[in-house]
């Protein structure tokens, strides 16, 4: 066979591989260029570093729609639309100003590159799996967020008391300074951040997941919900981008230990 037509074959072949895969990939047909930005890692999280690195009013800068908590784990962040707001131990909801300080967060700037138009769910677990479902059409090794709204006959949120210097571990934080709290009948957004497994302990693999009530009543970190009817807008996500805390006791922090379990058992 001639070789400019081999040649020529090739190419085509090439073309058409190249072509599947942009179809499969929600970041190659919106031509996003989305990042994910992250205050600290996990692992340092896990293990007590509670002190602030960033400010609210730098977090803005770098999206506006995420989720984390602030300095001394005073709460649960739920970054919503370009405003950070505190879930805080008593049950209520501020918009916290931009001087507060945080010790852990990822946000990104939200871009939808596709649509779940009627999503329903039982329960938790039948949620999370509906969401690994869309997401394994794009790719599981990819960062997703995923802004879910509707209507929720049950969701259990919680919260986490300040902590003070020395800061204990989070597992022992959340065994005995976590507020539970059971609403019904909640209308209002999860915010669900995924990160694939080769992150754990960067971040946490899987589905985490933190509510806000449209009358900005209810909020906190999704613990269980039943009977969910709405909607979803899923950003997909090819960059990360990272900040690490300064202090000693990040610098002299050992992370040999596998932190893998301690981190499930919180979530």
């Amino acid at each position: 066979m001639n070789k400019k037509i081999v040649f020529a074959l090739i190419i085509m072949g090439l073309l058409a591989v190249s072509a599947v895969s942009a179809q499969n990939s929600l970041f190659f047909g919106n031509n996003n260029d989305d990042s994910m930005y992250q205050v600290s890692l996990m692992q340092a999280f896990m293990h007590g570093e509670y002190n602030g690195v960033v400010t609210v009013g730098d977090l803005k800068s770098h999206g506006d729609i995420g989720l984390g908590t602030f300095e001394g784990v005073n709460g649960e962040m739920i970054i919503l639309d370009g405003a950070i707001y505190q879930a805080a131990a008593d049950g209520s909801i501020n918009v916290m100003s931009d001087n507060e300080k945080i010790p852990f967060a990822t946000i990104t700037k939200f871009d939808e590159d596709a649509k779940i138009d009627d999503l329903t769910a039982k329960d938790f677990n039948d949620l999370t799996s509906q969401l690994d479902k869309e997401i394994e059409k794009y790719g599981t090794n990819n960062m997703y967020v995923i802004k879910i709204k509707g209507d929720f006959k049950n969701i259990t949120v919680r919260s986490v008391e300040k902590q003070e210097e020395p800061y204990k571990e989070f597992t022992e934080v959340a065994a005995v300074d976590q507020k539970v709290f059971n609403h019904t009948d909640q209308t209002g957004t999860v915010v669900a951040v995924y990160f694939p497994e080769y992150m754990n302990e960067l971040n946490m693999h899987g589905w985490h997941l933190h509510f806000l009530s449209d009358d900005k009543t209810v909020g906190g970190h999704v613990l269980g919900l039943n009977d969910f009817k709405g909607s979803g807008q899923i950003d997909e996500i090819h960059e990360f981008n990272m900040i690490l805390p300064t202090d000693d006791s990040f610098k002299n922090m050992n992370f040999t230990e596998d932190m893998s379990n301690k981190i499930s058992s919180v979530e």
